[in-house]
């Protein structure tokens, strides 16, 4: 299982969610950049899509080798991101679309000292931070669109769908037990390669807690009840990524036989580190 990679016949599914409530308001510091949480998570998600567009193009053209799905959710609500209906939009669509540009002016310590320069940021996600975290409802809708994209006869040998919850708490809308039936289904969907896989980023403005990513069996402290709670509502991820995985483990050299699609405590560089190992596991050839 998990053996496929993306050619022209199978698209890959992509699902970016975001909890966009109000403690993403909260600040971090990107880059020497002081921005709010739902600014760099914004941010980032625009550089995956400008990504895998970029992968996309063979000969001058765009080849339609991913399905995006980008949502939001916060104040009780479950919302599309990409300006579409709520569901996928192919990524040669996207790629026609006129999107607007803005400029950060970035810092880096360096060994001569500080080197600053501007990066040129696509604006595909509109940041918000206000009311509370419906995750339990965000399960469900997404779990909607990605079990009609697996049911499509053309989907059936593709690489399952993969889903990509950034969030900096915890759901408003259910309790422990009733969210983890609604990431169970979630992740009880998928193609003939395998199940959809859920991987759950939590990050963090804390730099107290060194970051957890992508745990092993026994790394979670058992006195962390929500760092728990992920770990359950989170994939196993595939054997194939343990390469990837062990590189980015940055804080642990230790080989384990399972990794769980998860972070906690994260900063934006472990956010972008995760998102990139998730989406190049379609790379186009």
């Amino acid at each position: 299982m998990y053996s496929q990679e993306i050619t022209r016949a199978h698209k890959a599914a992509i699902v970016i969610a975001i909890d966009q409530s109000c403690s993403m308001g909260g600040r971090m510091v990107v880059d020497g950049w002081n921005i709010s949480k739902a600014e760099a998570v914004a941010m980032v998600a625009g550089r995956i899509i400008d990504e895998l567009i970029l992968r996309s193009k063979r000969d001058n053209t765009i080849r339609d080798y991913y399905d995006i799905a980008i949502v939001g959710y916060s104040d009780g609500d479950v919302y599309s991101l990409l300006d579409n209906d709520f569901g996928f939009a192919p990524i040669a669509q996207l790629a026609k679309r006129e999107v607007a540009h803005t400029s950060y002016l970035l810092s880096h310590l360096t060994l001569n000292g500080v080197s600053s320069f501007y990066e040129d940021v696509s604006l595909w996600v509109k940041p918000r931070a206000e009311g509370d975290t419906p995750m339990y409802k965000m399960f469900t809708r997404v779990h909607e669109i990605v079990e009609r994209w697996c049911l499509e006869e053309s989907h059936r040998e593709s690489f399952p769908p993969i889903v990509f919850n950034i969030t900096d708490g915890e759901a408003s809308d259910a309790d422990e037990e009733v969210l983890r039936g609604a990431a169970h289904r979630l992740m009880q969907s998928g193609t003939n390669d395998g199940n959809t896989l859920l991987v759950n980023i939590h990050i963090s403005s804390n730099t107290l807690h060194p970051p957890i990513i992508f745990p092993s069996e026994g790394e979670l402290p058992l006195s962390d009840r929500y760092a728990l709670l992920l770990k359950d509502i989170s994939s196993v991820m595939p054997k194939q990524f343990t390469a990837q995985i062990i590189e980015c483990r940055t804080n642990s050299y230790n080989f384990a036989d399972a990794y769980y699609a998860m972070s906690y405590n994260a900063s934006i560089t472990e956010l972008i580190a995760m998102l990139t190992i998730g989406t190049r596991s379609a790379r186009s050839y």
